[in-house]
């Protein structure tokens, strides 16, 4: 996948990490189940299935598309070929790529172990702590697309030495990515009840620490792909350091904050949200360092507005919604807050040119639809 995604191919990426592979794992799961039992056992042999799945597409799009080069001598291309390059560029990428996961886990590690010794209550508590990270999670729904995405680009504007066309890129993706975000991160804080109630009544004690790793996984969207820039900028050794500082800072926060004797989940959640803040700061100042970007610019404070507008919109709706019916209060309440947030958007929150090329491209699409229907 990541070879085509070089090539800025991204529909194997699509078709085999977000369709085949988490579709794939529910249709198998269901069909294995059916077949053997339904056990944990069996849908972890599913979700390994599912991968095999998704690592055959992904390597029939590498050998469809690698077919259309010639074939090149030992020697010959750009310096990172080099088997040399590559081994230096890699040997720092894996240990980096077990830290990318260590960070997002550590704190929920350290609950568990501090909690281990409470019995129902501490596994209970470990098991709403988990939902929350699932939860806030959906926080890097569109910045992880937009990552695979920006990527290659990234690389060859900064290859080709283009700094200007990088940097507005750069401001323009970050910011979209956020507009798209922040609905989602509405939700997360005004109704975080609400949200957890989807995992069992049980998880609603969590509603505090949501909110709070809720605040700490927004810094790295608004500071966009830092991280992904580093990487194809070659700066992969400074990417292992900012790694490993923040393991460091949520493994001695965990372990300060989230015992029983201490804040529990909502030390673990400050734990967590300093971390990936650390993180998102640091690789922000090493990407002004080295490539002399900034993703912030005057259109930021555009989304202010109705962010506003959307929260209050989502909180008012919220306030005069039946609470028995938590479910109907959550749709109705996103539902309202993010249609005023939209709204205002469009209205105030971007820039003429974009607000045009917006309008312009619905056009087409409604455009191509009606007359769809119309020869249908």
């Amino acid at each position: 996948m990541g070879a085509t995604r070089g090539l800025k191919i991204m529909r194997f990426t699509l078709y085999s990490q977000w369709i085949a592979q988490p579709i794939g794992w529910i249709l198998l799961t269901l069909a294995m189940w059916a077949a053997f039992s339904s056990t944990a056992w069996v849908a972890s042999a599913a979700f390994g299935v599912s991968w095999a799945l998704a690592l055959g597409i992904a390597w029939y799009g590498w050998e469809k598309e690698q077919g259309r080069f010639p074939e090149a001598s030992v020697g010959e291309g750009i310096a990172e070929e080099h088997t040399g390059a590559l081994v230096r560029f890699g040997a720092l990428r894996a240990p980096a790529t077990l830290f990318s996961q260590l960070i997002f886990w550590t704190d929920f590690f350290v609950l568990s172990v501090l909690w281990s010794g409470q019995g129902a209550e501490g596994a209970a508590v470990t098991g709403v702590y988990g939902a929350v990270l699932r939860a806030a999670q959906s926080l890097f729904l569109f910045l992880t697309s937009v990552s695979l995405t920006f990527s290659p680009f990234v690389a060859d504007l900064h290859h080709r030495g283009e700094r200007d066309r990088l940097d507005g890129l750069y401001k323009q993706v970050t910011r979209w990515t956020l507009a798209a975000t922040i609905p989602v991160l509405l939700v997360l804080l005004v109704l975080p009840e609400q949200v957890l109630r989807i995992f069992g009544a049980e998880f609603v004690s969590g509603a505090s620490a949501l909110r709070i790793v809720s605040l700490g996984m927004i810094v790295p969207v608004m500071v966009g792909t830092v991280g992904f820039i580093l990487i194809m900028a070659g700066r992969t050794g400074w990417d292992l350091l900012v790694y490993m500082g923040s393991f460091a800072i949520d493994l001695t926060l965990a372990f300060a904050l989230a015992g029983p004797d201490a804040l529990g989940i909502e030390g673990a959640a400050i734990a967590q949200a300093a971390t990936l803040t650390f993180s998102a700061v640091a690789r922000l100042l090493l990407v002004r360092r080295f490539l002399h970007i900034w993703p912030f610019d005057p259109g930021y404070l555009r989304l202010i507005p109705p962010a506003l507008a959307g929260g209050l919109a989502m909180a008012l709706t919220h306030a005069v919604m039946p609470s028995a019916e938590w479910f109907l209060d959550l749709v109705v309440s996103f539902g309202v807050g993010g249609l005023v947030y939209v709204v205002v958007l469009l209205a105030i929150g971007l820039p003429s040119k974009e607000r045009t090329s917006l309008f312009r491209l619905a056009g087409k699409v409604i455009g191509r639809g009606t007359l769809a229907a119309r020869e249908g």
